[in-house]
């Protein structure tokens, strides 16, 4: 797990493969270690203790070294054990995920629901693994990537996530579309660019299942955009106050500004949405058509302040480090966040995630981008170390980072706000200040 990232909900793919497995009725077990806050000897311990014979991992981009580690240290003891690994990076760079990293045995692209337990089976089987669509794998000294297996259309025809054998926790997330629509150059688009959506009665008895069995305090909408098709949202809000869920829960999502309008805001804090958020990104126009985000910044402010008169708790979120950024045009983004004020500010320097157009741009030095690393785990947006740009050095770019946090909170006088966020991540601010002190000296 990574010692930064420590969320209290449980991971919503790992749920959805449990559900997929059961249904085939396949036992499976799963080890959260976000969510457990539970370290690789106890991960290994775990697995070598229930005799697993197959293993699943998934890992974003920054990620991926350590899964492989924790894959090495499986296999130390149990080298026969077959290491599958998937996720966003691992579909992106199937080929070359297997060619650096041995220790896994395959790559599952894209969702998994279909592939995951057909790959079971066939390990079962000891059948051939070429008729499978979606998966890469080692064939001799040959790597096999069999066609991409189409996106689910019909979500409803997937069980609900199985949270039952997941530890409890505080907040659950629910999906009620996979997909979106948006052109940002920096996205990996991990669900694709198609919105495929549940309908209405799948989610809300998804909700009230999640509510009633686990009695979570909080409910986190985790579509890359809610309200994207405005009518079911209204329709879905609807639902959730008609059968009172409203009372019972409390729940947040992240929309877009360009779909978003005061009767939507309004009707998710009747519905009980207490938090919304929203990609910023940049406070400078130029550079918001220049990464194809192509939202209105006066519509933004007017949202938030719309939410905060609603006593909604808002969130913003920012990145230093766009193509052909310069000083000024991040001074533009830190005064707007400071004028926008959201209850809850984040502001990452730029990653060029594989298969964005960042990273094209990055690799082949466009945009003023020079690629400092190609070690994954420095693709981190807030203590990361990837790249940088002819006119703002890497340094440049992280004191930009650390000046943005201290002018939203400051200017504001939001003092008891900046304690609270120096405590939450008082982690990374040490990793920053441990490597600000490295670079000074040497």
């Amino acid at each position: 797990m990574e010692k930064d990232d420590r969320p209290d909900y449980p991971h919503i793919g790992l749920g959805y493969l449990a559900s997929a497995l059961k249904k085939k009725d396949i036992i499976c077990d799963v080890i959260d270690a976000k969510l457990e806050r539970i370290d690789i000897p106890e991960i290994v311990k775990r697995i070598i203790d229930k005799k697993a014979e197959i293993i699943g991992i998934t890992a974003m981009t920054h990620e991926i070294r350590q899964a492989a580690k924790t894959a090495q240290e499986i296999k130390k003891i149990n080298p026969h054990i077959f290491i599958i690994i998937g996720g966003v990076h691992a579909t992106i760079l199937p080929k070359e995920t297997l060619e650096t990293l041995p220790v896994f045995d395959m790559v599952i692209l894209r969702e998994g629901e279909y592939s995951f337990p057909q790959v079971i089976r066939a390990i079962k089987n000891k059948a051939n693994f070429s008729e499978i669509e979606g998966i890469a794998f080692r064939n001799k000294q040959e790597i096999i990537c069999t066609p991409n297996r189409e996106w689910i259309a019909d979500l409803d025809s997937l069980d609900f996530p199985l949270w039952d054998i997941f530890p409890r926790a505080k907040s659950y997330p629910l999906l009620t579309t996979r997909g979106c629509p948006f052109q940002c150059i920096f996205c990996m688009r991990p669900y694709g660019n198609i919105v495929r959506e549940r309908s209405v009665e799948n989610v809300v008895e998804e909700l009230e299942q999640t509510v009633t069995k686990f009695k979570p305090k909080t409910i986190n909408f985790y579509d890359e955009t809610f309200g994207v098709n405005k009518n079911r949202a209204f329709d879905i809000m609807n639902s959730i106050i008609k059968r009172g869920l409203h009372q019972k829960v409390k729940w947040y999502a992240y929309t877009n500004v360009n779909v978003a309008d005061f009767d939507l805001i309004k009707k998710m804090k009747e519905a009980g949405c207490y938090m919304v958020g929203f990609g910023a990104e940049s406070g400078n126009e130029k550079i918001i058509k220049r990464i194809k985000k192509n939202i209105n910044l006066d519509k933004l402010k007017q949202l938030v302040d719309y939410a905060k008169k609603l006593e909604m708790i808002t969130q913003a979120y920012f990145i230093l480090g766009h193509p052909y950024e310069n000083i000024k045009t991040a001074n533009d983004t830190i005064n707007f966040a400071s004028s926008l004020n959201s209850s809850l500010t984040a502001i990452g320097i730029m990653v060029p995630y594989p298969g964005t157009q960042i990273y094209e741009m990055a690799v082949k030095g466009e945009g003023g981008y020079r690629l400092i690393s190609n070690d994954w785990q420095d693709f981190n947006k807030q203590i990361g170390n990837a790249l940088e740009l002819d006119s703002l050095t890497r340094a440049e770019l992280e004191k930009l980072q650390l000046k943005g946090y201290l002018k939203v909170y400051l200017d504001n006088l939001r003092i008891l706000d900046f304690l609270k966020f120096c405590f939450h991540y008082r982690r990374e601010g040490f990793s920053f200040l441990k490597k600000r002190i490295r670079d000074f000296f040497s």
